[in-house]
């Protein structure tokens, strides 16, 4: 009498290549253009999409069996992106037409394979993550037979292009399979500062006329405030005295390095007349700011690209200095008799102009990347073609803002009338005009990978075609032209794999 099989030891009848191995119902569940979602998924009465496909296999079935963990797929075309579950394997480009689900010969023609071609977002993801600790540990999905491809600019941000993502601890082979990574998006320009002038400087006061008082107080100052809440101040008026006049106080901010007689107020009458203030420093020009230099990073939205730095404000201008005030008595000349006796007092500064504002960064070109592999993943690539496309230009910087001009300073008080000798008092310093805003630097452009990875393990077999297309040119820097191409963003980068740096650790709360 024959002896029953040893369980251990009964071969798997959903064993083998993809290939190979037969199309059982018992294996798997079966996607078909012509099915739909309401069946049950077998041969003869297939899903419609893969995502419901996917759902299924990753699923108990109602009879308690385990989950089949495999998707038979028709050649043809799916409209959907679709998120494979860590261990699921799809195996497309099925010949179903005849009903055994078969290959009728190699996968070398677009109509044999199963086409995944979404209008938006990225046609394949494989997931990890909790997904993979249900799978186990060494489950790998096998993507066989599938052509996937990414619309232009189809990634969230709306610029890059990408066609596979491998998301934190997935594991997938690809094999006998054509990825292709569509156009990223030129970047947008950044925003240019207004072209009108920043805020002016405010106009000093005069300074009030001698034999008013016996102490005749200087002008008072007059201040810009800018948009920033920086401000410039014109120095007060010095007073006007009787045997001597006050001295006028400095504009303010001081200036850089505090260049002598910038923005000095003036001396007050003794021995001498009195002085002028002095006229306020411009405020500093912002220097052009740098082009987007950095790589960029990798996450589960795809590629995260670098903008260039915004200008810088411009300094703003330091406020005239205020004039010396005048004295009401010499041995020459005197106040009128019964009037008081104080001189004219000085006029104060006038306030600088506002610095002009920066411009803002170009935008970065969108990636053209075929397949993405997060940290912890596991890439293998067997006899398929992995490609990428064109990166996205960066866009060039915005341009800074001119500055604020600065108002000039008020007059001396005037002496008593019918007094010729008696002398005025002295105005006050001009204020500075305000710094240019500063050109911001160009966005940095789009890359083209066939493979970009952090933190992943990929290996390209040599059976394997994995390329890159043309990368993007960084944008240029506001203001500037190619052939002075001054705060330009870096160029994307061309290679068959690039491997990016990990983001740096938060720090600790």
């Amino acid at each position: 009498m024959a002896c029953a099989p040893d369980p251990e030891h009964t071969p798997d009848p959903c064993a083998g290549e993809p290939g190979t191995a037969p199309a059982l119902d018992k294996c798997g569940v079966f996607v078909s253009e012509s099915g739909d979602d309401k069946n049950p998924g077998t041969k003869d009465a297939p899903v419609k999409t893969l995502q419901h496909a996917i759902g299924l296999a990753s699923s108990e079935r109602d009879s308690g069996e385990a989950a089949t963990r495999r998707v038979y797929a028709c050649g043809g075309v799916f409209e959907e992106a679709i998120s494979l579950s860590h261990g699921v394997d799809l195996w497309g480009g099925r010949l179903c037409a005849g009903g055994d689900w078969s290959y009728g010969g190699p996968l070398d023609g677009p109509n044999a394979l199963t086409v995944i071609a979404p209008p938006l977002g990225i046609p394949v993801r494989v997931l990890g993550g909790d997904d993979a600790v249900i799978a186990g540990d060494d489950a790998t999905s096998v993507i066989f037979g599938v052509r996937a491809v990414a619309a232009d600019a189809s990634a969230s941000d709306g610029k890059s292009s990408i066609a596979m993502i491998l998301e934190y601890g997935a594991r997938a082979i690809v094999q006998s399979s054509v990825v292709l990574a569509g156009d990223g998006k030129d970047g947008e320009p950044g925003e240019d500062a207004p072209s009108f002038r920043a805020g002016p400087g405010v106009l000093g006061n005069n300074g009030v006329d001698a034999c008013t008082a016996n102490v005749a107080t200087g002008a008072l100052p007059v201040v810009t405030v800018c948009d920033d809440g920086i401000e410039s101040t014109g120095g007060q008026g010095g007073d006007g005295g009787i045997e001597t006049g006050g001295d006028g106080t400095s504009g303010l901010p001081e200036a850089v390095g505090n260049p002598p007689d910038l923005g000095r107020g003036g001396f007050g009458a003794s021995s001498m007349p009195c002085e002028e203030g002095e006229d306020g420093t411009d405020g500093a020009p912002a220097e052009r700011a740098a082009g987007a230099a950095d790589a960029g990073l990798l996450g589960v939205d795809g590629w995260i690209g670098v903008r260039g730095e915004d200008g810088k404000p411009g300094g703003v201008g330091q406020g005239g200095g205020g004039g010396g005030g005048s004295k009401g008595r010499s041995d020459t000349f005197a106040c009128p008799a019964g009037r008081p006796q104080g001189g004219a007092a000085g006029g104060s500064g006038g306030s600088g102009g506002c610095g002009g504002k920066g411009g803002k960064g170009g935008d970065y070109g969108g990636a053209s990347i075929a397949i993405v592999a997060l940290q912890g993943s596991d890439l293998t690539v067997d006899a398929s073609t992995v490609l990428g496309a064109k990166g996205g230009d960066g866009g060039v910087g915005g341009t800074g803002q001119p500055g604020g001009g600065g108002s000039v300073g008020g007059y001396g008080g005037k002496p008593s009338a019918g007094f010729r000798d008696m002398p005025p008092a002295c105005r006050g310093g001009s204020g500075g005009n305000g710094g240019r805003g500063g050109d911001a630097g160009g966005g940095r452009g789009g890359h083209s990978l066939g493979i970009g990875s952090v933190g992943a393990s990929v290996a390209i077999l040599e059976t394997a075609t994995v390329s890159p297309g043309q990368a993007g040119t960084g944008g240029l820097g506001g203001n500037s032209t190619p052939e002075r191409p001054l705060g330009q963003g870096q160029d994307g980068t061309a290679q068959f794999w690039y491997r990016f740096a990990a983001p740096a650790p938060e720090p600790p709360r």
